[in-house]
């Protein structure tokens, strides 16, 4: 063991000492410990304003539930579900938010490791790092998530239609309830229609009065005023609409994941700073990376379906097309790098 301590305690360089193994374990220990501090902080923020924390997070899917006709609302099928919901958002954004600082504290103890030539790119590289992280949340909620809930929600408007189905297995003929032409209100029948029409608007009226009734035609609903609010009496469906599955999707399920992709999101956009880390710092040549491009693609989409918690393969995916994108990206931070340090040498 002795040897060992000596071994590591050797200078690579008369300037550059290395840490022994035991300075590593207290550097990691004292980094990980700064980076829990700061998730319990950033949790504790986040429990503050966990209302319009939650209400940000509903709002992609109540508009596509809203734009297929359905009720916008999520369900809690437990009396602490909402409760124990808060707390998880807390910490799972309280992560996000302190993600500068904890990238800051891996990145930093991975340059205790280097030499300080290396150091300078950990400089360059930890803003990007954070930057990117962020960027990939925002392109997720942006951009991925109405897309992906408006597939989903919309996945199946319709069954077809089956006809009568009872009368297939239950004996006897199905009543049907006819009105004579005669049953009609008399100024009906003197002009074929009603005497007068529900007003509609695209939006509510400002100046409705107490006890009226109106079509929204954005919203798609049927609106009542009652003293100084406005109710919903009931959404507009087509006259023999076809039976359909509607979806009633769960605050807790709907709310994890929509953090959880963003996070992955995050992650998955680390790729161009991992390949010109590795090409700064002369772990591998960004010839040597793109020569084996097709394998770096099989392993990216290996992680993208581990990172995804959704199993569907859409959000893979979405998740894979951006990092194939950023490898790209890294390959040409690369040889940029690489065409500085070789000019810098010569």
């Amino acid at each position: 063991m002795g040897f060992f301590d000596n071994l590591l305690r050797e200078p690579r360089h008369p300037d550059e000492v290395r840490m022994t193994l035991g300075e590593h374990l207290e550097e990691l220990r004292s980094r990980l410990v700064r980076a829990m501090v700061a998730l319990v902080v950033g949790a504790a923020v986040c429990l503050g304003f966990k209302d319009y924390i939650v209400a940000f997070l509903c709002a992609p899917m109540f508009a596509a539930l809203a734009r297929h006709g359905l009720d916008t609302r999520l369900v809690a099928l437990s009396p602490m579900e909402e409760f124990i919901t808060d707390l998880k958002v807390s910490l799972i954004l309280g992560f996000i938010i302190t993600a500068p600082y904890s990238l800051a504290q891996i990145w930093g103890f991975i340059a205790a490791g280097l030499y300080p030539h290396e150091r300078k790119w950990v400089r360059s590289f930890v803003p990007v790092s954070i930057g990117l992280f962020f960027a990939g949340a925002v392109f997720f909620q942006i951009f991925v998530m109405p897309m992906m809930l408006n597939f989903f929600v919309g996945y199946r408007a319709e069954l077809p239609g089956v006809g009568n189905y009872a009368s297939w297995f239950l004996p006897g003929p199905s009543a049907a309830l006819v009105l004579p032409a005669t049953s009609r209100p008399a100024e009906w029948q003197a002009a074929d229609r009603p005497p007068a029409s529900m007003p509609a608007f695209q939006d509510d009226p400002a100046d409705a009065p107490e006890g009226t009734a109106w079509v929204n035609l954005k919203a798609g609903e049927l609106r009542m005023r009652l003293g100084d609010k406005i109710f919903t009496v009931a959404r507009l469906k087509e006259s023999g609409q076809h039976p359909r599955v509607e979806q009633q999707p769960r605050l807790t399920e709907y709310v994890l994941f929509t953090l959880q992709m963003a996070a992955s999101f995050g992650i998955g956009f680390q790729v161009p700073v991992i390949v010109a880390f590795l090409a700064a710092v002369g772990i591998a040549r960004a010839a040597d990376m793109a020569r084996f491009r097709r394998h770096v693609y099989f392993g990216m989409a290996i992680a993208a379906a581990v990172i995804t918690p959704s199993p569907d393969p859409g959000s893979m995916l979405a998740l894979l097309g951006p990092m194939a994108l950023l490898f790209e990206a890294g390959l040409w931070a690369a040889r940029a790098i690489e065409a500085r340090r070789g000019e810098a040498t010569n």
